[in-house]
């Protein structure tokens, strides 16, 4: 699991380069409700992301959320709201289920 630096985002703009997806173990990044996840596919086929959901219902995991991210598509997932996906340590956790030519980049929504 690799733990991204989130970049936070400016009228100067910020460079939305991302690194490359961690197979298998995914990627983790600090939440505080203002972040989003850029995940860009440079692949041929189609992939999912898995966000872990955090709570319970009735003591019973919850399905996690998916989404779909089309060949040579960049998606922008998030935000996501801390009581819901922050683990322990306050980190979101995302798995890309194909890596090859997947990055993956965790911007904060700035006010500045």
């Amino acid at each position: 699991m690799a733990l991204l630096t989130v970049a936070a985002s400016s009228r100067a703009g910020i460079d939305l380069a991302g690194s490359a997806a961690t197979a298998t173990t995914g990627d983790t990044f600090p939440n505080t409700g203002a972040e989003l996840l850029l995940v860009k596919n440079g692949g041929a086929g189609s992939i999912n992301v898995t966000i872990d959901y955090v709570p319970t219902a009735d003591g019973n995991a919850v399905t996690d959320p998916v989404v779909a991210i089309a060949a040579g598509v960049t998606k922008a997932i998030g935000p996501f709201p801390p009581g819901l996906y922050n683990d322990a340590s306050g980190y979101v956790k995302a798995t890309c289920d194909v890596v090859t030519t997947v990055t993956v980049k965790a911007i904060k929504l700035g006010n500045a």
